[in-house]
Formats: structure tokens, C-alpha cells, sequence
């Protein structure tokens, strides 16, 4: 309690802002009658209040539509109808009504449970679309169409490459790539789907009670078919703490005994409410014994992947915290998305742990790259300066009194507060591998919070701190060797990107020598349908003789070294020149990679 009254005093007791420095940030909305920003929190309102009057509901196919849209629509008003298919081909839809008050009526009057006996019902938002019996009742004809088609569709590999070959600039790959891959609103609308059926689940034997989405289906910097983290919470608003204290009769509560955790006593139920209660969770594990105790389990309807973990408030503050700052310029999450992308590909990433980097520090080293100070200005603030700006609205405080208090409501920034650097998304990301070229990773550590590199507390080849808990090290993980791996990775990136600036395109060229993995790349160039530039046709292996055809031979040591030569020839194309010296500089690097082992 001493920090949280601590903090409300700073707050109150704060400076007036400079308003020098605040001119670092563009606004998307320039009208005095709107906000220029939405909160956090009224994002995170608006989808729970849309999944709760939604419904979830298994079809025979997408046909199905005009029926079960006929069939809702006697009962109440069907506001949209969302099509999707998951990984076994079965199609669903995502039924949003006008009103919870209207889906309630749609269950009370024409939903059912089954009549097995090996079965105890359940309520649940997923549910099933059953053939009518007898004659099929016929519905009049109406405008109604379906929202989306397919929406959790992922855009194939092949398809995704050629439109960025296709692209004018590489500023152009950026935003398309990450248009293209990021989570769409039918994917998001199934998260919120899956922590509202947990949350009916459990709301049976707990009061009180949220499930929420926090991590990457929230921050804005999720893809397509990324996990789906969830946090089970209390639910304490500050204005039923008043009305509580003044209320005499106060609920018996059951505390937990014994030596173990009372979280991990509670997860363990959850898990079992998992495997019995909640349908399409399947394959749950328990990992109760960690620093924080999650479940994990796969929902075979929504086709994710999910972790649930219970009151880890401080994981949907540093969500609120990456909302915010990619919210603050539009190039701040296209950006991302190519440094994520590009990391892949260079399996400098992986889905496994271990000793590499992983998709956390990597947005942690964007954003602190956009915080640099350039000729015309910056792109984002630190942190600290949001600290700075935050009022006693603000003050969060998360387990083990955990000060996660920053500026919420981005549109108490001064409104002159535009000014900032001009550079496009291609300029932005060869200056982003350049800065990481050439930073002193030895020395230095990687703070968004200060916005300038500091001092490293210890000898860990990579220190990127944690913005909420700034004593701990996201990337301590990382091994040396990985450290210098990335180093030279941001070197040849940066060499490839400054090779792009001649404006000459090749089959790689811009972001598709950087996100393409390099050991496909050839193999594609080989197998492209009228591709020119195959090593060897395959019917010039062949000589037509009569009905007969034989295989070519190479006579002499002298036949087999045209043949080479030949093939050489073939391989030859405008950007030689261009790629032996990028070889030639990566053999340099790698020279003084093996210098630097061999002195340890």
C-alpha cells in the first residue's frame, strides 16, 4: 500500500510537462468533436461486450448461412454473421447479435441440450447447427450477407511473395506484409470467444471473476495463428470498493491449506474444468510448479493454441504498455513485423526455447531503436516520459507491488505534439539494422524506459530490460554465441537493404532477400514456373532417335568442363557484382566472429 501512495503523491506533485520534448508525436485524428485515441481498456470493453452477445455456432458449410440466419433471426436481431473454417474443415459461425439481452432469447427459445447419458450439459457460447426434422422450414428472402467468408484463413506463402515482388517500394513490403499477416477481426472475435466460454465455465463456481486476452492477441503486434495467452482475474473496480465498506454482511470465503500455493491449488481445478466442462479443449497440460503457474490447452474449434495463467495483472499492463506505443505512429508495428519476419527467417527465432532471442526483446529492440533522436526528431517517447505524464487515473499497481503506472489516455498529449521524424518504413528499417551494426552491445544495455542505451548491471552477452520490472533481463536467455549471431545477421541485412537503394529489382529483392529463408531461395528460383534461367532443360538431356531416345553422354574430361563452364554462364546474371562483394564483406565478418572466439 506504501508504493500505491507513494506513487498517487508523485503524481499529483509532478511538474508541468515540457513542452519542448513533446513534439515527437503524430495524431491520427485531428477533430476537436472526436477523440484522437481509444484506451487500452475501452478496446479490451468493447470486444468482451461483443463476445458476449455473440455465439458460436458449428455448420454444415458456408450454404448454410440463409438458414440459420432465418432461423436467429425469428428470435431476435442478428447484427453480422462471421464465416470460418478450422484445420479438420469444419465451418462455424460467429453469430454477433444486437444485444446479450437477444442472444439470451435466442437460447431460451430455441436451444438444446443432447440427450446422452455418458453427456452433463453445459453451457457454452460454442454450439452446433442441428438438420431440421421433417420438411424443411423455408425463411423469406432477405439482403443479409455474410461478413466475412473464411476470415481465420491464413494468405498462402507463394501468394504472400509474389505481391511483395510485385511492390513499387520496400516501404510498400512492409505495410503489405504486415496488412497481410497481422490478426484480422474474425481471428480476434474468436479469442475474446474462447476466454467468454472459460469464463461462463467458471463463473459457476467463482464470483467475480474476468478471463481475459493479454499478449499478442491484444498489443496490436500479433499474426495470424499466434497463441492466445489469458489471464483469470478478480474483478475490483474502485467504485464497488466504496459501495463494498459501507455493505455489513460479507460472503464466508474458503481459504486454501496445506503446503501448496493457493494459485496453484485453484489451477489445478481450472485444468480439470478444461478436460470435463469446456468443449474443444483438448490435449490440457499443467505446468504448476513454474514462477507462474499455467495451463495449457489447444481448442480444437477456434484452432488455437491457449496458456492460461491466473492473476498476472503485470502481463496485461505490458500489453497495454506495447498497445500504446505502437498506437502512437502508424509505422511502429509494419516495422515490427519485418524485424520479427526477418529474425525467422535467419532462425535467429524460434518456436522452441532455448538460448536465442525470442519475439519479446525483439519488439523491445524496435521500439527502443524509434526512440533515438534523429536529425528531424524522434518517432517514440520513453517511458519514462509517459510515467512523467500519467495522473492519479493512471496509477496501476500489479502483484508484489509492481508500479506498472504510465500515461493511459494518449489524448492528454499536448495536440502540438506532431513533430517528429519523416523517415518511410524503408528508411526506418536499413537505419534499424545500421544502429544494431554498430551498437556497443558489450557495454551497453537496451532500456525503452530511459530511451538511451545505458550501462550493463552484469556481464550477459545481450541486456534488454524489462520495461515493467527494469531489474530483470527479458534476454538473459540468450547465449554468446547467439548474441554474435545476431550481430552479424543486422550486418548483412544492412548490406542488403543499402544494395536495394540502386533501385535495380531482382528475384530478391527489398524485404524478400530478407524474410525468405536462404536455403529455399535457390530451390524456388530452380522450380518457378518459366523460369528462364534453369541450370539444365530437361530435354536437352535427351536426343530424339527414330522411336527411340537415349541419354546424352559427356565423351571427354574436355565436354564435361564446357558443360561447367556452360552452367556458369547460365548462373551469371546483372547483380554478380553485387553479391560477391556482399560474400566478400560477410567472409570479413565472420573472420572477426572467429577472432573474437578464438581470444575467449
Amino acid at each position: 500500500m506504501s508504493v500505491l501512495l507513494q506513487t498517487i503523491k508523485l503524481c499529483l506533485n509532478r511538474k508541468p510537462y515540457n513542452t519542448s520534448y513533446c513534439k515527437c508525436f503524430s495524431f491520427r485524428n485531428k477533430s476537436d468533436n472526436s477523440k484522437r485515441f481509444i484506451t487500452f481498456d475501452e478496446v479490451v470493453a468493447q470486444r468482451r461486450a461483443e463476445a458476449q452477445k455473440s455465439l458460436v455456432v458449428q455448420v454444415n458449410s458456408e450454404s448454410s448461412f440463409n438458414e440459420l440466419y432465418g432461423y436467429c433471426s425469428k428470435y431476435a436481431t442478428v447484427n453480422d454473421v462471421h464465416h470460418y473454417k478450422n484445420s479438420s474443415d469444419e465451418h462455424y459461425m460467429l453469430i454477433e447479435f444486437s444485444s446479450e439481452d437477444s442472444m439470451k432469447d435466442v437460447l431460451q427459445a430455441c436451444s438444446a441440450h443432447q440427450k446422452d447419458v455418458d453427456i452433463m450439459s453445459v453451457q457454452s457460447p460454442f454450439l452446433w447447427f442441428r438438420a431440421a426434422s421433417g420438411a424443411k422450414e423455408k425463411f423469406p428472402a432477405s439482403n443479409k450477407l455474410l461478413a466475412v467468408k473464411h476470415g481465420s484463413c491464413k494468405i498462402d506463402e507463394d501468394v504472400l511473395f509474389d505481391e511483395l515482388q510485385n511492390c513499387e517500394t520496400v516501404s510498400h513490403q512492409l505495410q503489405l506484409l504486415y496488412d497481410q499477416t497481422k490478426l484480422n477481426d474474425m481471428d480476434v472475435r474468436l479469442r475474446y470467444m474462447v476466454a467468454r466460454q472459460l469464463e461462463v465455465i467458471c463463473s459457476s463456481l467463482y464470483a467475480n471473476i474476468a478471463i481475459k486476452p493479454f499478449g499478442s492477441s491484444v498489443n496490436g503486434f500479433g499474426k495470424m495463428g499466434c497463441d492466445l495467452d489469458l489471464v483469470l482475474t478478480n474483478i475490483v473496480a474502485p467504485e464497488m470498493l466504496q459501495m463494498d465498506s459501507k455493505r455489513r454482511l460479507v460472503f464466508q470465503e474458503k481459504k486454501c491449506e496445506g503446503g501448496r500455493s493457493p494459485w496453484q491449488r485453484h489451477m489445478e481445478l481450472v485444468a480439470t474444468l478444461l478436460e470435463l466442462r469446456a468443449p474443444g479443449a483438448t490435449r490440457v497440460t499443467r505446468i504448476l510448479n513454474a514462477r507462474v503457474p499455467i495451463v495449457k490447452y489447444s481448442h480444437e474449434m477456434a484452432d488455437l493454441e491457449c496458456d492460461l495463467c491466473y492473476n498476472n495483472t503485470s502481463g496485461v499492463y505490458m500489453s497495454e504498455l506495447l498497445w500504446l506505443l505502437g498506437s502512437l505512429d502508424s509505422r511502429v508495428r509494419p516495422l515490427t513485423f519485418a524485424v520479427r519476419r526477418w529474425a525467422r527467417a535467419c532462425s535467429l527465432t524460434s518456436p522452441h526455447p532455448g538460448r536465442w532471442i525470442t519475439n519479446f526483446p525483439l519488439t523491445l529492440m524496435v521500439l527502443f531503436f524509434l526512440q533515438q533522436k534523429r536529425n528531424d526528431g524522434i518517432v517514440l517517447p520513453s517511458l519514462k516520459y509517459l510515467v512523467k505524464m500519467s495522473s492519479k487515473e493512471d496509477v496501476r499497481i500489479a502483484e508484489e507491488n509492481l508500479n506498472c503506472t504510465f500515461l493511459r489516455d494518449l489524448n492528454k498529449l499536448p495536440e502540438d505534439s506532431y513533430s517528429q521524424s519523416k523517415d518511410d518504413l524503408q528508411t526506418l528499417l536499413f537505419h534499424f539494422f545500421e544502429f544494431y551494426a554498430q551498437f556497443d552491445f558489450q557495454d551497453r544495455a537496451i532500456s525503452i524506459n530511459e530511451g538511451v542505451p545505458i550501462r550493463k548491471p552484469n556481464a550477459l552477452p545481450l541486456y534488454i530490460v524489462n520495461p515493467l520490472e527494469p531489474s530483470l533481463n527479458v534476454s538473459r536467455n540468450v547465449s554468446f554465441e547467439e548474441c554474435e549471431r545476431l550481430k552479424m545477421e543486422v550486418r548483412n541485412a544492412a548490406w542488403h537493404l543499402e544494395s536495394v537503394l540502386d533501385g535495380k529489382k531482382t528475384d530478391d529483392w527489398g524485404l524478400l532477400g530478407l524474410i525468405e529463408k536462404k536455403t529455399t531461395r535457390s530451390l524456388k528460383k530452380l522450380l518457378r514456373v518459366g523460369n528462364t534461367h534453369r541450370l539444365v532443360s530437361v530435354k536437352d538431356l535427351f536426343v530424339e532417335d527414330g522411336e527411340a531416345s537415349e541419354i546424352k553422354k559427356l565423351k571427354t574430361d574436355e565436354d564435361i568442363e564446357d558443360s561447367v563452364k556452360d552452367i556458369k554462364n547460365k548462373l551469371d546474371s546483372k547483380d554478380q557484382k553485387e553479391r560477391r562483394l556482399k560474400f566478400k564483406n560477410t567472409q570479413v565478418a565472420n573472420e572477426v566472429y572467429r577472432i573474437k572466439l578464438n581470444k575467449l
